[in-house]
């Protein structure tokens, strides 16, 4: 059973890019099994059905902000553009650390 800020369950089925950031431990919460990997010039790219999802909600954000900005007298313009934009930028770090362009035992991730 699901319960308010304990995401061990979900983490253990589900790789999510904020797992390894919760946790008591170190390292955080590691999922137990994996989507199948592809190897790509001798390195693994992991869950590549969310990267194919993540990689049409790029080019669908790119789609909308082209139609957003052509729009001159909408009210909420600007807010619309930036709430696109930084989904845009969270779909990107999604890309990235959901992927395994930066594992997550690497210093770089916090």
């Amino acid at each position: 059973m699901y319960r308010f800020g304990y995401y061990d369950e979900i983490c253990s089925t589900v790789q999510m890019a904020a797992c390894p950031l919760l946790g008591d431990n170190q390292v955080g919460y590691e999922p137990s099994c994996y989507a199948r990997n592809i190897e790509v010039r001798n390195s693994l790219i992991f869950q590549t059905a969310a990267l194919i999802i993540d990689i049409i909600a790029l080019f669908m954000t790119i789609i909308m902000i082209f139609h957003i900005r052509s729009k001159y007298t909408a009210v909420g313009r600007k807010e619309m553009v930036m709430f696109f934009y930084l989904y845009f930028l969270m779909t990107i770090l999604d890309f990235i650390t959901i992927s395994g362009i930066i594992p997550i035992s690497s210093v770089v991730y916090p």
